[in-house]
């Protein structure tokens, strides 16, 4: 478990282990608003955002480079579907090839931001504990009326940190599976059923612990949320980033250059 960097927190003292965690979700969502709608500047500036903040978190690079692994596959398979069956005349090689310059420009641009997603919310999760997220939502979804603010924030932290534990308890049944060389089976549908049923067994396990835990703990949704003022210097940093984010995207830009549409 201690080996894997994605969607775990890590207890640490950088400065975005300090930031307040309302800071840090509003960050959280204009990033991920504005990074898909921005194009090869926007995304480059905010490649450079992205290292500098695994430096400043801390993150250790070598087990987050081995989560990345994972991630690859579903990329590369979201790159060759776009760059492939993308619509357009301008071949790169031959008309019987299915590959366009207007296809691979997209399908760049596509990956770019969903790893640039993906890493964002590692470090978004590694930085904030579940309890500070939970306390984050249940003040953002307080005001509001019909909403159960308290139980919303609850099952989106009880979703971050399950799962991580899922994910880990898919390592542990592999490795058993390994040792027991049930890896060697030919037959791909008994590797599937090897692999599933434990890890659903475990996954409803701990949901039958957690749901008794809760209940032998009092939970209540209709306690009050006493939380501190958002400190001012914790929100300089989120509106400098909400700026940059607003002044990456293209309509800005545009609007700079003076190159709006008539009809703006």
């Amino acid at each position: 478990m201690a080996h894997r960097i994605g969607f775990h927190f890590h207890p640490g003292s950088s400065p975005l282990h300090r930031w307040d965690a309302r800071c840090k979700f509003f960050a959280m969502m204009a990033l991920t608003i504005g990074l898909f709608k921005m194009q090869f500047a926007g995304l480059t500036l905010f490649t450079l955002v992205m290292v500098l903040g695994f430096a400043a978190s801390r993150l250790p690079l070598k087990p987050f480079l081995r989560d990345c692994r994972t991630w690859a596959y579903l990329l590369s398979a979201i790159f060759l579907l776009q760059a492939l069956f993308h619509p357009s005349a301008d071949h790169v090689w031959t008309s019987s090839i299915p590959l366009t310059w207007t296809g691979l420009e997209l399908a760049t641009l596509t990956c770019w931001r969903l790893l640039l997603v993906l890493c964002f919310a590692t470090l978004f999760t590694f930085t904030t504990r579940p309890k500070d997220l939970q306390d984050a939502i249940t003040w953002l979804l307080g005001p509001i009326p019909f909403i159960p603010a308290r139980r919303v924030a609850l099952m989106v932290s009880l979703m971050l940190r399950f799962l991580p534990l899922i994910m880990d308890q898919a390592d542990e049944v592999r490795m058993a599976m390994k040792s027991r060389l049930g890896t060697e089976r030919k037959n791909p549908l008994r590797k599937i059923k090897g692999m599933a049923l434990p890890i659903f067994r475990k996954s409803l396990g701990r949901a039958d612990e957690l749901a008794l835990a809760l209940s032998a703990r009092g939970y209540r949704e209709d306690l009050p949320l006493q939380l501190p003022p958002v400190p001012g210097k914790h929100l300089l940093p989120t509106l400098a980033l909400a700026l940059l984010v607003l002044c990456s995207t293209p309509l800005v830009t545009e609007a700079i250059a003076g190159k709006l549409p008539p009809w703006f």
